[in-house]
């Protein structure tokens, strides 16, 4: 437990010149270190979670997938509220003590009592919006994982900030295995919508009690004389971007199960969380490495050169992976999903496409928040992410694949937006970041097209499985043309020289 008395951060941290617990890292080789332990990490994460995707489409029917995402859309805000962007505080303060830390804790757990009573209370008001009483069981029920979630914001930041990425990765590998495990048990015995409430509770259960004891920290009683104001500030103004991001994001559920009901909420709701999956497996995991280690440079000459090679890695990888999914959205659905979810299909290509500069995006993420911009992070974000909800609503009137287009427009413009107004105070040049940002898109954009005809044009009566292994084919054979174009060589040994720094 965290002496009162102590005044200041006594974790290990990593210096400029890369000394770590007694070793000698670059921070190169570190931050290589670290994305290497948490991409293997979200690789196992990643499997679990698309077994879980095909296992339970076959187990759950549309309509009950539909009435648990019409709550988990108004619902889920509370799961940003109860953060309330304190974590990302004390993972960028180099300052931050002990006191300050305990009282960071107690204040996300009195959020999480709030937030959970709250959820629990509203839960009749959510089903008269929607119009179904079923909702009522299932709000109260989530609302439990608003407390748990909200107590595990500090010792995620305190695993993350001691550059424990193994730790990191093993607690969130044994959340989701354990909540595929609870959501399967329930789903074979027909529990329909209430074994995916099981599988949400069971990972923010073992989620807590894995960081606990990854952290090797207990919080301390709540004290006074602690200055908080900083740290405060910081989090409200990262709470801003996080809850407006969140809000913009699940307008989309809310208006397909308002006016179009929990079937095509649904087929809606399975194509975006396979669109998603790039999302949770490597940029949100990514943050965990890159925000510890921005967050030392931040006065550092090497700054603009770690950030040019981030924004390199995300574009390729990041977006490229956005791209892939876009590809082969024919097989992959039928593969996934089974028989029944034909509609997911073109709804699962446009929001792939949409998620390319939702990815590229993160790069401007780390960035402000590195640099304690947020508060013009937040403002150019609500600008952004506004436009994307004014889409989604006159999309709606075309159905779930209407607001799948307003959404994908609307990341365009908002990543747009970020690159040409609020990077101008971040103190980088902006030019060549878009130079680098816009060579995978003029790679993988002829790709998608070719993809495309052959699954729609060609393949129309292929076996899934024979026709993603095609696709697979194609997609390889044109990336290793692409490096005779010099550009594309010179960004491929890049990629190289990172990925030999994973191995090390």
């Amino acid at each position: 437990m965290d002496s009162p008395h102590a005044s200041a951060r006594t974790r290990p941290r990593l210096s400029s010149s890369g000394d770590w617990n007694g070793r000698t890292l670059s921070l190169a080789d570190a931050a290589a270190r670290g994305g290497a332990v948490t991409l293997a990490g979200q690789l196992a994460r990643f499997l679990v979670q698309l077994l879980a995707t095909a296992l339970l489409a076959r187990l759950i029917a549309p309509a009950e997938f539909g009435l648990y995402t019409m709550v988990f859309a108004v619902i889920g805000i509370a799961t940003v509220l109860g953060d309330f962007g304190l974590s990302m505080a004390a993972i960028q303060s180099q300052t931050i003590t002990s006191a300050q830390r305990s009282n960071l804790f107690w204040t996300n757990a009195a959020i999480g009592c709030l937030l959970t009573g709250a959820v629990f209370l509203s839960a009749p008001l959510i089903a008269a919006f929607y119009g179904d009483d079923r909702l009522i069981g299932i709000a109260q029920l989530l609302s439990v994982t608003f407390l748990l979630n909200s107590l595990t914001a500090q010792f995620r930041a305190e695993v993350s900030v001691r550059l424990r990425f193994k730790a990191l990765a093993g607690v969130d590998v044994l959340a989701v295995i354990a909540g595929l495990a609870t959501a399967l048990t329930l789903a074979v015995h027909d529990f329909g919508y209430w074994a995916l409430i099981a599988q949400q509770i069971a990972i923010a259960a073992v989620t807590l009690l894995g960081l606990i004891a990854a952290s090797g920290w207990l919080p301390g009683l709540p004290r006074r004389g602690a200055d908080m104001r900083a740290l405060y500030s910081y989090g409200a103004n990262t709470l801003g971007v996080q809850l407006f991001s969140y809000l913009t994001s699940n307008v989309d559920s809310i208006l397909i199960g308002r006016f179009w009901g929990p079937s095509p909420l649904g087929l809606y709701d399975r194509a975006y969380q396979l669109f998603r999956l790039p999302l949770q497996q490597i940029a949100a995991p990514m943050t965990k490495v890159a925000l510890p280690v921005l967050s030392r440079l931040q006065a550092d000459d090497r700054y603009e050169a770690y950030v040019q090679r981030a924004q390199l890695v995300l574009g390729y990888a990041f977006g490229g992976a956005f791209f892939l999914l876009a590809s082969v959205s024919d097989p992959a659905v039928d593969i996934l999903l089974g028989e029944g979810w034909e509609p997911a299909k073109p709804i699962f290509t446009v929001l792939a496409l949409g998620g390319v500069f939702q990815g590229m995006g993160f790069v401007y993420y780390w960035v402000f928040l590195s640099r304690a911009l947020t508060g013009i992070q937040l403002r150019w974000t609500l600008i952004g992410r506004s436009a994307m909800v004014v889409a989604m609503c006159v999309g709606v009137i075309w159905g779930p694949l209407g607001v799948a287009i307003g959404a994908a427009v609307g990341q365009a413009v908002n990543w747009t937006l970020q690159s040409l107004f609020p990077m101008r105070h971040s103190g980088l040049r902006r030019l060549p970041l878009l130079r680098i940002a816009v060579r995978p898109i003029l790679l993988y954009t002829p790709l998608v097209a070719l993809s495309l005809f052959m699954s729609y044009g060609l393949f129309t009566d292929m076996e899934p499985v024979l026709e993603a292994l095609i696709l697979s084919a194609t997609i390889v054979a044109y990336l290793a043309l692409a490096a005779l174009v010099p550009p594309i060589r010179h960004d491929y040994a890049q990629l190289w020289d990172v990925a030999r720094r994973f191995r090390r």
